[in-house]
């Protein structure tokens, strides 16, 4: 695994973990602080899905130029999807253990439909892997897919702000359309196939992603001070943040050293995303009552959900069959 991916990998996930557990906090104290920059910054921390489904499609893009292997569905199916809706009946039954509202399969099928559960990306990936599949099939040029995909997903953005019923009535079914993902698919698709020249030219003018990471990021401030509000991922302001935080990673990661850390947290941030709603859950109230300050509850609550996160994912592991829970845990070599 190039080492820089690894790195983007562990950079997404700690933001959504972050994210997350200044959520949780929020939600026990049950009061959100008074600040525009702290509004912002759990924004500008909503990049970290589409940037981890942006990777997921580079890596596919760049290791599989010509053809898909004969074993890409079932693997996927295996150790994607499967542990995706071992987790979201997992989660169900936590929140029916907890509220005892006698709805456990509805809200499994919530979970897994309506995107109710926090793993719901895996919802979206696994319709862009038939995406990237049809590419294959049929040899499609990125120079036509590129600007249509983006056409489509613009399209998609508006036609669902209509105020008519059926799209206020499943907003939540609507955000696992592929088609308002498929720009970055796009984009993430061209990054994976021409990476060797592009981490080139990233690498050598480096100090530009800074600049391009801060202008998006102001651009994005400029947005939250003209009353766009709203903390989720499908926003489209949120597309330039993306991009520029994928190439500053790719520019930088290739200079910064390998580590063991990062390479654990990597080896293991796709059980960290399917697992930490769930120790946040049952943990943030523990950490609220002991810590006075949320400048120690976040930070604390984030370390011990990383490491219940891949205790538990490595404890799960040693059972049978458990590449159908945990998924495949490979080990990464030294780079």
């Amino acid at each position: 695994m190039i080492k820089e991916w690894d790195l983007l990998r562990v950079v997404a996930c700690l933001s959504i973990l972050l994210l997350h557990t200044s959520s949780w906090v929020i939600m026990e104290v049950g009061a959100e602080p008074e600040q525009q920059l702290y509004l912002f910054l759990r924004i500008a921390l909503c990049y970290a899905t589409p940037t981890f489904i942006v990777l997921s499609i580079l890596i596919l893009s760049n290791r599989y130029r010509e053809k898909l292997p004969t074993n890409f569905w079932s693997s996927r199916i295996q150790y994607i999807f499967v542990p995706f809706l071992v987790w979201a009946f997992l989660d169900a039954l936590l929140v029916e253990s907890i509220y005892q509202k006698g709805l456990l399969w509805d809200k499994y099928y919530h979970n897994v439909v309506s995107g109710e559960f926090v793993g719901w990306f895996v919802v979206v990936i696994m319709q862009l892997y038939g995406v990237i599949a049809l590419m294959k099939r049929f040899k499609w040029s990125i120079a036509w897919f590129l600007p249509l995909s983006v056409l489509i997903t613009l399209v998609h953005h508006a036609i669902i702000l209509l105020p008519y019923p059926i799209f206020e009535d499943n907003v939540m079914v609507i955000r696992l359309l592929f088609t308002g993902w498929l720009g970055y698919f796009a984009v993430a698709y061209a990054i994976g196939v021409y990476y060797e020249q592009l981490a080139v030219l990233a690498k050598k003018y480096r100090g530009a992603t800074v600049v391009f990471v801060i202008l998006s990021a102001l651009f994005l401030y400029i947005r939250v001070q003209l009353g766009y509000i709203e903390v989720h991922s499908r926003r489209l302001d949120l597309v330039p943040l993306v991009v520029s935080v994928v190439l500053c990673v790719i520019a930088w990661g290739q200079s910064i050293p390998s580590s063991k850390v990062v390479r654990i947290i990597s080896q293991y941030a796709f059980m960290i995303y399917l697992i930490h709603w769930e120790v946040l859950r049952l943990s943030t109230s523990w950490f609220v009552a002991h810590f006075d300050s949320t400048l120690m509850r976040v930070p604390l609550l984030m370390l011990w959900t990383i490491i219940v996160c891949i205790g538990l994912t490595k404890l799960l592991s040693y059972l049978p069959f458990s590449q159908w829970i945990v998924g495949k845990l490979k080990k990464r070599k030294k780079q």
